[in-house]
């Protein structure tokens, strides 16, 4: 459908748009995205460039476009939780996306109690029926949710999300709930 936003045809104009809507000059974000010069950027605008979702990702981080990242990890199917991105406009309020967080968190622990209900009749040879979709979409409904936060909060209070990863990576490499790295994993396969 050419009318659909969520089309790699459209990304070009997209990635016009948003440059456009941070203030950058074309040859300002060829600097910015490795050292490009403006005839390269108006190649990726006008669809004379094959698109790669690095290019894409490094020109929206440019950008400060989280919304449109999440759209570049949709079109080019990076992750098999990626969705539609949010509205940006869902993501100007901190104080909005709170609120809105704690609706979804109470609605996926409601869900999340169905689910183990129903994992809990799920016994072999005996299957628990289909599985519970809107529980489990209740519960993926918290990634759009938390997303919508953390932006709101990197727009609104200057949350830096990068430290903020930076910081949950320590964190959980010191608790050893992040995946081990390739050494130990091969470690332990040997």
């Amino acid at each position: 459908m050419e009318n659909n936003p969520y089309n790699l045809r459209n990304l070009p104009q997209i990635m016009r748009g948003v440059r456009k809507s941070a203030g950058l000059a074309q040859y300002q974000i060829g600097n910015l995205i490795g050292g490009k010069d403006q005839r390269y950027v108006s190649d990726v605008e006008n669809s004379f460039s094959k698109l790669t979702p690095e290019l894409c990702i490094k020109w929206f981080e440019v950008c400060e476009a989280y919304e449109h990242i999440d759209l570049v990890h949709y079109l080019f199917r990076l992750h098999p939780t990626a969705a539609a991105p949010i509205d940006p406009a869902l993501n100007e309020s901190a104080s909005a996306a709170v609120i809105n967080m704690v609706h979804q968190l109470e609605e996926a622990l409601e869900a999340t109690k169905h689910l183990a209900r129903w994992l809990a009749s799920d016994r072999p040879g005996r299957r628990a029926g289909e599985l519970p979709m809107g529980d489990i979409k209740q519960i993926f409904d918290l990634i759009p949710a938390n997303k919508t936060l953390i932006y709101s909060l990197a727009r609104g209070h200057g949350l830096r999300i990068q430290e903020l990863a930076d910081r949950w990576t320590r964190k959980a490499l010191v608790d050893q709930v992040a995946m081990a790295k390739h050494e130990e994993r091969q470690a332990i396969t040997i």
